[in-house]
């Protein structure tokens, strides 16, 4: 008789009780910079994860040196955003001098540098835009900002895993991630905007000196391309760990796995959303 697999919904549960309380602390009475702490801290840790799934098994020290050369980065970009260039500079010229004196195997030279450099994009500078829209935006839209963001993204989770559950019949991406339904990606876009109508309301009755209002357009101009590059993030992490036969980023999370698991979708959707809260997102009074 085969044994029952354990279920996760307590450790993820547990969690959640833990964490939620912790980040929304973060965010709405915290100083800006220990928002972007969080950030960076979650970024680097997201370099080390993906070198760990592509290269780590052959040059283990590739994870520690993503994950700083991602933290230096966002750094750069949040404190001093006119030496960015120059620190990716750095980025790359470090990339390349390690794997020249470090390299085990010469013909995977290119793949080690390859993975460095882009965990370095993938876990640092696609990222630090969600902290630089808190810093941006001011200490009274700022956090209403983020979490808005965050619930647009985690709250369309909800909403996949419900219609996909119920209506889910056409599969969305069989060979990458055979669970996701095309069905279930309209649901996570349908709530993506609800979910942007809701916290819109929720602000308008409890923070209207700090928070401008959404019309409809608005709320869907922020939550439909956030939620399509979030699902499109969640499917490239898949093909990544899928590619390497892993099942999960890393353990770092207790009942969620790894940090890029958690946070896969908000990393691919975070630019969107500083490029909408600083083009469209007009302050109160402006």
């Amino acid at each position: 008789m085969s044994e029952k697999k354990k279920s996760d919904f307590g450790p993820r549960l547990l969690t959640a009780v833990v964490a939620i309380p912790l980040l929304l602390g973060i965010i709405l009475a915290g100083p800006h910079w220990a928002f972007f702490a969080l950030v960076a801290v979650a970024g680097a840790i997201s370099a080390w994860e993906y070198c760990g799934i592509t290269v780590g098994a052959e040059l283990p020290a590739t994870r520690p040196l993503s994950g700083l050369l991602a933290a230096g980065v966002m750094v750069t970009a949040y404190f001093a955003p006119a030496h960015l260039n120059t620190a990716l500079y750095a980025a790359l010229a470090i990339a390349f001098l390690f794997v020249l004196f470090f390299h085990r195997e010469q013909p995977k030279a290119t793949n080690h540098l390859g993975a460095i450099i882009t965990a370095v994009m993938y876990g640092g500078l696609m990222f630090v835009p969600l902290a630089l829209m808190r810093h941006d935006t001011g200490d009274g839209a700022g956090p209403l900002w983020v979490i808005m963001a965050l619930a647009i993204v985690w709250g369309s989770d909800t909403g996949a895993y419900f219609a996909g559950r119920a209506f889910g019949k056409h599969k969305l991406s069989p060979t990458v991630s055979p669970n996701k339904t095309i069905e279930g990606a309209i649901g996570s876009a349908i709530s993506a905007v609800g979910f942007a109508l809701l916290f819109d309301q929720i602000y308008r009755a409890t923070s209207p000196d700090a928070w401008v209002g959404l019309e409809l357009w608005e709320a869907a101009l922020i939550a439909l391309p956030a939620n399509f590059l979030g699902q499109t993030g969640d499917l490239c992490e898949s093909l990544i760990k899928r590619a390497h036969e892993v099942k999960d980023s890393g353990t770092i999370i207790y009942g969620h796995g790894g940090m890029l698991d958690r946070i896969d979708a908000l990393i691919f959707a975070s630019p969107w959303f500083y490029v909408f809260v600083t083009h469209f997102g007009t302050p109160p009074g402006a």
